[in-house]
């Protein structure tokens, strides 16, 4: 059995690791630019919540999917991603 001092370590690892895949991952969900921003872990209920905002160039790539209307862009979208163990070992 491990220190808990190694067990935080690993948790911290595992924690970094879903952070980076989201930020690689996130942004292909959308036809547009975005900026992943605050990417925080829940102990609680065991879940990752990602915050992503239009990127500056996105209102121009919207206007130009819908045929030059004019688009703005406010506020954020939120995504809460529950997270599962894995039963491989």
């Amino acid at each position: 059995m491990g220190t808990l001092n190694e067990e935080m370590a690993d948790v911290s690892s595992d924690v970094d690791h879903v952070r980076a895949k989201l930020r690689e991952e996130v942004p292909d969900f959308f036809e547009f630019d975005v900026a992943v921003g605050n990417i925080v872990y829940n102990a609680n209920a065991n879940s990752v919540s990602v915050s992503v905002e239009p990127s500056s160039r996105a209102r121009d790539q919207l206007s130009d999917q819908l045929g030059g209307v004019n688009v703005k862009t406010d506020g954020a979208l939120e995504f809460e991603f529950r997270l599962t163990e894995s039963t491989s070992e």
